[in-house]
C-alpha cells in the first residue's frame, strides 16, 4: 500500500514541479460578494464530450452546471451533490451509510425494465470512466458537469449513447501574471433525518396480546404494566436505535490547490482530504485496539497540465489518484443492522443482563450493541488512478483550421477486503408462564447460553479490480468563408474494459463524425453520427450506424430582432436520430451456454449422476437497444436578465432483451434464448428559466427547472390475459399494479359461525376475518383473484423533478438555496417497508405505522388492519392500500457566507471567505414517519450543518 502512496505522490510531484518552473506566481482578487447564477449564457462555450462547440451553434439538448454549485452540498459522494440541480438527470440514493452511498442516474426517466438498461455513459475529461470513480472525486476540481440527452450530441457514441451521455471537465491550468493558491476547509456536524417510530415495551406487549386473542391464543404478557418501567432488566423498554445511534457525528473537508501558468504552460495541482464518520454510539471494540464505527476517509491528488511545445502542438496530461477507506462493523451488514432495529422489540430482551453478560433472545439472536462493541471489523481499501493525455497538432499547413488530436487513458482500480473478527457468549434470561425470570435453588437466575466464545482472528476478505483503457486519434476543423462556417469532427476511439471475475474484457470500438455547418450566425445543420462495434456480438453483427441530424435558427439575429432591445438572444432549434446501448449484464447472447445441473438417477442403486444443461439457447441474431428520438427546442435571453430553454421530446427504445418463455407453454420444457423484442415509448419536456439583476449594492438571482419524463410499454412478451390491464404493455416501465382497496371486513359480512354472508366478496388467498383488507370484485365472479389486478399511480422513478435555486449578495454578505422537489412517484410499502409496517408477523415489531389498527371499536375508522401474529396471503397482496404518494420536496443546501474586504493583514490574500452552510436540512411528504429517500430503512440519510473557509492567496 505504502507503494502506491509513493508513486502517486511522485507523479504528481514531478507534474506539478516541471509546469510551476515556467510558470510565475500571482494573487487572483474576487469581487467581494459576488453571486453568480448556472444559468448557461450563449457566448459560452459547451462541453459535448469529443468536442467542444460555442453554446449559440449547438443543436442538441444540452445542459451544464458549473462545479461551484456542487460544494453547496456537503456530501461524501460527489454523484449525490448532482440531485435535482440538471434538468433530465434523476438522481435516486436510498442510503447515508458513509462510502456506500451510491445513488442511481437515470435520464429523461426509465426506458428499460433491464439491468443496466439506463446506464449511461460517464465521461471524464473526454474519456469514459465508471461511475464508482467520478462518485469519489472532490468537488473542488471540477469545472463543469454537462448532461447530454438528445440524438444530436449523442449519436456519437454509437451503441454507447442510448441511456445518455455525463460528460465532467476538472479544472485546468490558466494563464495568469502570478500563481494561485487556494485553501478550502470545512467541519461539519451531521444527524439522522427521520429515524422510524417504533413502539416502547408496554404498547408492544399491549397489542401483542392483542394479537394473539384476535388469532385466538391466549395472551403471552401477563402483566404489561411491568414493561412500564425503564429499568427493570427482567421486563426491558430498550429504545434500540437510542442504544445504538449518536444525535449526531461529524464529518470534514481540507482542500488545497495550485492555479497558473503562462502562454506556454499552465497547470492545476489540488490535495484534498474528506471523512466521514458514523452515527454508531460506543463504536469501540471492548479490550480491542480498534473503534468499530462506519467511517469513510478520501485523499484526492490531482494534477493537470497543458504544455504548449511549439506554437501549432498542445499536450494535455491528466493524472489523478484516490485513495478510500472505508470501515463498517464485521459479521453483518448496514441493512442487516438496521433491519434487526426496526424488527427486536423494546420489551424482548435487555442490552446487559443483570449479572452484566451480554443480553439476547435465541427468537432474535441478535443484540444489536453488543454486536457492534464486539464482533470486530470490515475494512475495505480502494486505490484508483486515472491518467490520461491528448495531443493536438494543428495542420495549418495543408488547410487552415485543420487539426489532428490523439488521446490515450489508462483508469484503474483496485480493492482489497481486511476483517478482524470474534465473538463472545451472550445470554438469555429464561422466564416461566408468568414472564418472570425462572431461580434454581439458591435463588440465581436462570440463564440460557446463546454462541460461544471465539478468539480474535484477522483474514483477508479477497481483492477485487478493474481497467478501463481508451485509444483515440482523430481529426477536426473549423473555419470560416465570409459567412459560411464549417466545422467537423472524425474521431477513432477503442475502449476495453476488464473487470474482476471476467473472463473476456469488454471492448467497443469505431469511429464517430460530426459536420456543423452555419450561415450568418442564423442558419445551422449539425449531422453526427457514428460507426461502432462491440465484440459481445456475433460476427457479422458487431457493427452498426448511428446517425443523427440537427437544425438551428438563431432568431435574434435576423432583422428587426437583431435590433431588438428586449430580446437579446432567441434561438430554435430541433433534432431527430438514433444512438444504441450496449448491457454489459447481457453479454454474447449469440452462444450457447451451459452449466452444471443435479442430473438424473441411473443404475440398480439408484445413484444420481451430475451432468451438464442448457442454460442459454444462442441467438445468433441478438443485438444492441436502440433509442430512436425526436427533440425540439428554444433558448432565449430577454433585457439581459431573463433567460429561458425549453425542449420538448419524443423517444423509442425497441430491442429490449427479454426471454418470450410467455409465447410457449410451459409444459414443453423449452428454454428460449433472450431476443431483441421490448419496445417502449417515453415523451416529455425540460424548462428551465432563470432570473438575474441587481439594485444598488445588492445583486440577486432566482432560477427554476421543471422535467417531466412518461413511458409506455409498446411491446413486452406476456401471456395471454383476459384483460387489457393484467398486461404491461400498456402502461409504464414498473408501474405499479395490484387489486383496488375497498374498505375493511367488517363485523356484519360474517354470520354467527364466522363465514362470510351471501352477496360479500370473498378472497381466494385465504379465510377472511372481520379487520382484514377488502378489494373491489372488477371481473365481478364474487371472489377476489389475480383478475382483479389495475395499475395504479406511477413507478418509483419520478415523472417530475424540480429546482428552485435563489441568492443574493450585498456588502459582503451572500446567502443561496437550492430546494429540489420530485412528483408523480409511488412506492410500495409492502416491498420496501414490509418489516414497518407488518407488526408480530415472524416476530417482527410494532411501529407508528400501526397505531390505529382495526378492533371493534375503532372498526370504522382504522387505518390499518387488524393485529395478527400469523402471516396474512389475503392483507399482504399488492394493492393501494399499500402504495403512497412518494414526492416530496427537500432543502437540499442553504449557505450563507461573508467575504472580508481586502484592509490590514488581509491586503495580501486574494479573496478571504467564511461560511455556514446546511445539507438536507428540511423535507416535506406524504409517508408518515419515513423518509422518503430511505423507506428501507437502512442507514439513515442524513442532514449537516458545515462551517468553513476560503482563502486566495
Amino acid at each position: 500500500m505504502k507503494k502506491h502512496y509513493k508513486i502517486l505522490l511522485v507523479l504528481s510531484t514531478m507534474l506539478c514541479c516541471c509546469i510551476v518552473s515556467m510558470a510565475q506566481s500571482t494573487i487572483v482578487i474576487n469581487t467581494r460578494g459576488t453571486v453568480e447564477s448556472d444559468a448557461g449564457v450563449v457566448d459560452t462555450v459547451v462541453d459535448l464530450g469529443f468536442r467542444k462547440e460555442p453554446q449559440w451553434r449547438n443543436t442538441g439538448a444540452v445542459y451544464t452546471l458549473r462545479g461551484r454549485e456542487l460544494s453547496k452540498m456537503f456530501t461524501g459522494n460527489l454523484l449525490n451533490t448532482l440531485q435535482g440541480r440538471i434538468p433530465g438527470l434523476t438522481v435516486v440514493t436510498g442510503s447515508g451509510e458513509p462510502g456506500y452511498d451510491n445513488p442511481s442516474l437515470y435520464v429523461r426517466g426509465q426506458t428499460s425494465w433491464n439491468i443496466g438498461g439506463n446506464q449511461l455513459v460517464i465521461l471524464l475529461d473526454g474519456f469514459q470512466v465508471e461511475t464508482g470513480a467520478l462518485s469519489a472525486l472532490s468537488p473542488y476540481e471540477i469545472e463543469s458537469v454537462t448532461l447530454l440527452k438528445d440524438a444530436v450530441v449523442t449519436a456519437r457514441f454509437g451503441l454507447q449513447g442510448g441511456a445518455g451521455v455525463l460528460s465532467v471537465r476538472t479544472k485546468k491550468g490558466k494563464a495568469m501574471p502570478k500563481n494561485e493558491l487556494v485553501l478550502n476547509a470545512r467541519y461539519g456536524i451531521s444527524s439522522a433525518v427521520q429515524l422510524p417510530g417504533v413502539m416502547n415495551a408496554y404498547d408492544y406487549a399491549t397489542l401483542y396480546n392483542q394479537a394473539l386473542v384476535n388469532d385466538g391464543f391466549s395472551p403471552k404478557y401477563p402483566n404489561p404494566d411491568l414493561y412500564k418501567a425503564a429499568n427493570d432488566p427482567f421486563h426491558p423498554n430498550v429504545n434500540w436505535y437510542n442504544e445504538l445511534l449518536n444525535n449526531r457525528s461529524y464529518m470534514q473537508d481540507y482542500n488545497l490547490s495550485f492555479r497558473g501558468g503562462n502562454q506556454t504552460a499552465r497547470y492545476f495541482v489540488m490535495v484534498d482530504y474528506m471523512n466521514e464518520n458514523g452515527l454508531y454510539k460506543n463504536a469501540k471494540a471492548i479490550n480491542k485496539d480498534f473503534g468499530t464505527n462506519a467511517t469513510y476517509n478520501k485523499i484526492n491528488l490531482r494534477a493537470n497540465a497543458e504544455i504548449d511545445l511549439t506554437k501549432d502542438l498542445l499536450v494535455s496530461a491528466t493524472v489523478s489518484g484516490i485513495i478510500e477507506d472505508r470501515n463498517t462493523p464485521s459479521g453483518f451488514s448496514a441493512s442487516q443492522l438496521f433491519n434487526n432495529l426496526m424488527t427486536i422489540p423494546a420489551a424482548a430482551f435487555p442490552v446487559k443482563n443483570p449479572n452484566g453478560t451480554w443480553g439476547n433472545s435465541s427468537v432474535y439472536n441478535f443484540n444489536p450493541v453488543e454486536l457492534l462493541q464486539q464482533s470486530g471489523i470490515y475494512s475495505a481499501h480502494t486505490r484508483t488512478l486515472q491518467t490520461g493525455v491528448t495531443v493536438k497538432q494543428k495542420l495549418d499547413i495543408i488547410t487552415p483550421g485543420l487539426n489532428i488530436t490523439g488521446g490515450v487513458s489508462f483508469n484503474n482500480q483496485y480493492g482489497g477486503f481486511y476483517m478482524t473478527s470474534y465473538a463472545v457468549r451472550t445470554y438469555e434470561i429464561v422466564k416461566n408462564a408468568q414472564d418472570l425470570p425462572v431461580r434454581d435453588a439458591d435463588s440465581n437466575v436462570v440463564y440460557k447460553t446463546i454462541g460461544n466464545d471465539v478468539p480474535r482472528s484477522t483474514g483477508d476478505g479477497g481483492t477485487f479490480h478493474w481497467n478501463r483503457n481508451t485509444l483515440q486519434l482523430g481529426f477536426d476543423y473549423n473555419r470560416s468563408f465570409g459567412k459560411h462556417t464549417f466545422s467537423a469532427t472524425v474521431l477513432g476511439r477503442r475502449v476495453s474494459y476488464l473487470h474482476n471475475g471476467q473472463t473476456y474484457a469488454v471492448r467497443v470500438q469505431g469511429l464517430s463524425t460530426g459536420v456543423t455547418y452555419d450561415y450568418a450566425q442564423k442558419y445551422i445543420v449539425d449531422l453526427s453520427g457514428a460507426y461502432m462495434g462491440s465484440a459481445d456480438f456475433a460476427p457479422g453483427k458487431r457493427y452498426g450506424f448511428f446517425p443523427a441530424v440537427g437544425i438551428g435558427w438563431v432568431a435574434s439575429n435576423e432583422g428587426l430582432l437583431k435590433s431588438s432591445r428586449v430580446v437579446d438572444y432567441l434561438k430554435f432549434r430541433a433534432s431527430y436520430g438514433s444512438a444504441g446501448n450496449i448491457n454489459e449484464s447481457y453479454r454474447f447472447l449469440y452462444t450457447e451456454q451451459a452449466n452444471g445441473a443435479s442430473g438424473w438417477i441411473t443404475g440398480s442403486g439408484n445413484t444420481l449422476q451430475s451432468g451438464m444443461a442448457i442454460a442459454q439457447l444462442a441467438n445468433p441474431n441478438a443485438t444492441w437497444e436502440l433509442k430512436t428520438s425526436f427533440n425540439v427546442g428554444f433558448d432565449i435571453r430577454l433585457l439581459k436578465t431573463l433567460s429561458a430553454s425549453v425542449d420538448v421530446f419524443s423517444e423509442k427504445r425497441t430491442g429490449i432483451y427479454e426471454i418470450p418463455a410467455a409465447s410457449v407453454p410451459a409444459f414443453t420444457g423449452f428454454n428460449l434464448p433472450w431476443v431483441n423484442s421490448g419496445v417502449v415509448h417515453n415523451k416529455g419536456f425540460e424548462a428551465v428559466i432563470n432570473y438575474d439583476n441587481k439594485a444598488g449594492d445588492c445583486k440577486y438571482h432566482i432560477s427554476g427547472s421543471a422535467a417531466f419524463a412518461r413511458n409506455k410499454i409498446m411491446e413486452r412478451s406476456e401471456t395471454a390475459q383476459p384483460f387489457d390491464r393484467l398486461y404491461q404493455k400498456g402502461f409504464a416501465v414498473n408501474q405499479e399494479k395490484g387489486l383496488a382497496f375497498d374498505g375493511f371486513y367488517q363485523q356484519t359480512d360474517f354470520d354467527a359461525n364466522g363465514n362470510l354472508k351471501a352477496g360479500v366478496v370473498a378472497s381466494s388467498f385465504t379465510n377472511v376475518k372481520p379487520g382484514d383488507l377488502k378489494y373491489k370484485d372488477l371481473d365481478d365472479n364474487g371472489v377476489i383473484n389475480g383478475y382483479d389486478i389495475q395499475p395504479f399511480g406511477y413507478s418509483s422513478v419520478p415523472e417530475i423533478t424540480l429546482g428552485l435555486n435563489i441568492g443574493f449578495a450585498w456588502k459582503g454578505i451572500d446567502l443561496s438555496a437550492f430546494a429540489q422537489g420530485v412528483l408523480h412517484r409511488t412506492v410500495n410499502l409492502l416491498t420496501v417497508a414490509y418489516n414497518y409496517t407488518h407488526p408480530f408477523v415472524n416476530n417482527n415489531n410494532i411501529t407508528a405505522f400501526s397505531n390505529n389498527s382495526f378492533t371493534p371499536a375503532t372498526a370504522l375508522t382504522a387505518t390499518t388492519p387488524r393485529l395478527s401474529t400469523l402471516s396474512n396471503p389475503n392483507n399482504d397482496q399488492s394493492s393501494n392500500f399499500w402504495l403512497r404518494k412518494g414526492g416530496f420536496i427537500k432543502l437540499r443546501s442553504v449557505q450563507l457566507g461573508y467575504t472580508f474586504s481586502k484592509k490590514g493583514f488581509l491586503k495580501k490574500a486574494g479573496g478571504v471567505r467564511v461560511f455556514v452552510n446546511g445539507t438536507n436540512l428540511f423535507v416535506f411528504n406524504r409517508i408518515d414517519g419515513l423518509e422518503p429517500e430511505n423507506l428501507s430503512m437502512g442507514y439513515p440519510l442524513t442532514k449537516v450543518v458545515d462551517f468553513g473557509f476560503n482563502i486566495k492567496f
